[in-house]
């Protein structure tokens, strides 16, 4: 078996100052001659240029893209700062020359990159993010991953008809496309099948004391509690949830739900975390049996010795949607692998696209988890 870290390796690591702003850089050996693809992640999901990497890897063992060699570079903006994003794809697209742009991850980083892409004409697949206004940039710009609309409306439909809950919660972190975004459609999607959404909290980024808002829930007695944040704060928002203790009508625990920002180790290593029981959606579930996705499951086991998340899965995705629409175009012209992309039909990877929409926004299923022992485990896949 192939070494996949000797052939691409994170062999340069610099760090970029923009002000007060640190942004780590990633690139990979520098070639002679190859065509070079953008990366961009947000945030702690360090992990996710692995997934982009091995789509690289195996474009170029098979000979390169258009028989020329395909070099990644890839930029982890660790401090999240929408406009750090901007400036790096920006930077890309000038000075680095970037045939397309893979990413960002986040919903609030991609519809502030979308339009910078747009206006180079340069093609753009994001990787997790949901929100579905990530592509009202134009039509350069696609996604990797379901919307906030699919992935709203299978939870709440989960949380109606699977768990048979008939009351709702939500707490949500304001000021944030996506954690807005997703609590809304799962509060419409909710209250549409007859259920009652008996509170709905708010919180500032930074909050680590949530008290105020979870007593307010729990005067609802809530039969679930759908949780819009990022992993700092789920961890502590069901922490501080059990020791109120947030119960049902029956007296009994109410059930946390989430959405595919659960989906991270960082979350399931926290010992103070109060996630058993819960139930969340994803991307991608390793269990799985379809064989591309067991062969991608497989090959990123033996190379980094863990376990794929969903957004690694989606980023391997967003690059081989890219390859295969270069090469159905047969050409570099950006015009061209933008039909391609909008053409794709039955794309099968990590997950699948059936096709695209007109707002290219990909058809998709999305997985559901519950968590048992502190780790995540297949529930069921909901297809749209």
């Amino acid at each position: 078996m192939y070494k996949f870290l000797a052939l691409i390796s994170l062999s340069i690591l610099l760090v970029i100052y923009s002000g007060c702003e640190r942004v780590q850089k990633i690139v990979t050996p520098q070639q002679e001659e190859t065509l070079k693809i953008g990366f961009v992640v947000a945030g702690e999901r360090v992990t996710y240029p692995n997934g982009a990497e091995m789509a690289v890897t195996e474009i170029n063992q098979r000979g390169g893209l258009l028989g020329t060699q395909v070099e990644l570079i890839g930029h982890i903006n660790k401090e999240a700062i929408p406009e750090v994003s901007v400036q790096i794809a920006e930077q890309l697209i000038v000075e680095e020359k970037i045939i397309a742009l893979i990413g960002p991850n986040r919903s609030s980083h991609a519809v502030e990159v979308g339009p910078i892409a747009q206006q180079y004409g340069i093609p753009m697949v994001t990787t997790t993010a949901t929100n579905p206004n990530v592509t009202n940039a134009g039509n350069f710009v696609f996604m990797a991953s379901f919307t906030d609309s699919f992935q709203g409306a299978v939870m709440a439909q989960f949380a109606k008809s699977d768990l048979g809950t008939s009351t709702a919660a939500i707490i949500t972190r304001s000021g944030d496309l996506y954690t807005e975004g997703i609590s809304e459609f799962f509060a419409r999607n909710f209250s549409e099948l007859g259920g009652d959404i008996a509170a709905h909290e708010f919180y500032e980024g930074g909050t680590s004391d949530f008290t105020a808002q979870l007593t307010n829930i729990a005067a609802t007695k809530p039969d679930v509690l759908f949780t819009s944040g990022f992993v700092q704060d789920i961890s502590l928002i069901t922490q501080q949830a059990r020791a109120i203790p947030l119960r049902n009508a029956d007296g009994e625990p109410t059930i946390f739900l989430g959405a595919d920002s659960w989906d991270s180790e960082l979350l399931f290593n926290n010992e103070d975390a109060e996630i058993e029981g819960s139930f969340f959606s994803g991307h991608f579930s390793a269990d799985t049996n379809e064989p591309n996705a067991r062969a991608f499951v497989d090959t990123y086991e033996a190379t980094y010795e863990s376990t794929p998340t969903g957004g690694v899965a989606v980023s391997y995705d967003a690059v081989k949607l890219l390859f295969e629409a270069v090469e159905r175009a047969g050409s570099l012209d950006p015009e061209e692998i933008r039909k391609q992309l909008a053409a794709t039909e039955n794309y099968i990877g990590a997950t699948r696209v059936a096709s695209y929409d007109e707002n290219r926004h990909p058809t998709k299923s999305a997985v559901i988890f519950t968590i048992k022992d502190g780790q995540k485990q297949f529930h069921k896949q909901i297809d749209p």
